[in-house]
């Protein structure tokens, strides 16, 4: 994928953003990124992050699945970081550079991905 792609990956993540108020130009508290995740030969996910300083309770994750933006709240792991959306049954786990993607009920690995 070229740059200009993932680019346009990043930019329709923050556009997709079920509530306007959520959009990443309009991160009340600065400094969101978005990290893109290579899954596959041409299977692309971009996540948008809340900053890492973010006051009171921590603002949810971003993750672009299956067409769709899904916004997943911050849970405890015992390494990395996890985010989950139980609506969705659906878990994202972070550690370094990698991401997986499971089922929240049965911890089924859906995708596993690598920061590109």
């Amino acid at each position: 994928m070229n740059a200009l792609a993932k680019l346009a990956a990043c930019a329709a993540l923050a556009i997709a953003a079920p509530n306007p108020a959520l959009a990443l130009n309009d991160n009340p508290h600065g400094s969101a990124f978005v990290v893109l995740y290579q899954c596959g030969p041409n299977k692309w996910v971009p996540v948008g992050y809340p900053a890492p300083f973010a006051r009171g309770s921590e603002p949810p994750a971003r993750v672009s699945w299956n067409g769709e933006t899904l916004l997943m709240t911050h849970a405890t792991s015992g390494s990395g970081s996890r985010y989950v959306n139980k609506a969705a049954d659906l878990e994202w786990w972070i550690k370094g550079r990698e991401g997986t993607m499971f089922r929240l009920s049965d911890h089924t690995v859906l995708i596993h991905c690598r920061e590109g």
